[in-house]
């Protein structure tokens, strides 16, 4: 498969996915009269509050970093684009782990296990997607790391997530 061709499907079959992962639970959530079923208690609210914080730090540091190793080296071998998605799934993710160890990712009323084999599957696609541009050849040019090694990160990042939301589930039965 061409390196072009597996990175538009693979750009295409994420927002599609992704896509289907936000909207379809956000309309199943919308009660007959346009409100939001999801529901969060006070204690969740404010661990989302500090997941968002933490996380806009997490990007504020990684950003400082990007920008004193951009002037320390000023070549690096990676291309751009991919720091800047790297810098983004890291907020992403600090926000995603932090809030759902302390319980405020999921809402009162939301079905965990959709959640497990939505990112499950997102991560393992990326994954293969990933193998695909490795086996191509794609990923590097002339040792510059390149955007199609996107794949490889975001399927780590989704693994990462499911592999939080199982340590939590073993946690939290432990305790029960």
């Amino acid at each position: 498969m061409n390196g072009n061709l597996a990175y538009g499907l693979g750009f295409v079959f994420g927002i599609v996915i992704v896509s289907a992962i936000i909207l379809i639970p956000m309309l199943i959530a919308l009660t007959k009269d346009g409100k939001i079923k999801r529901k969060y208690d006070e204690r969740q609210e404010a661990i989302r509050g500090r997941g968002f914080k933490i996380a806009f730090y997490t990007m504020v540091t990684m950003n400082m970093l990007y920008g004193f190793f951009q002037v320390a080296c000023k070549e690096l071998p990676i291309e751009p684009s991919v720091v800047v998605f790297i810098i983004v799934f890291m907020g992403v993710g600090v926000y995603a782990w932090y809030t759902i160890l302390n319980d405020g990712y999921f809402a009162l009323n939301e079905r965990i296990p959709q959640t497990l084999v939505a990112f499950t599957i997102i991560g393992l696609v990326n994954l293969l997607i990933g193998l695909a541009n490795i086996m191509d050849g794609t990923i590097m040019n002339e040792g510059v790391i390149r955007f199609e090694s996107i794949s490889i990160v975001c399927g780590i990042f989704m693994l990462i997530t499911v592999l939080v939301i199982l340590i939590k589930q073993h946690k939290d039965k432990k305790e029960d």
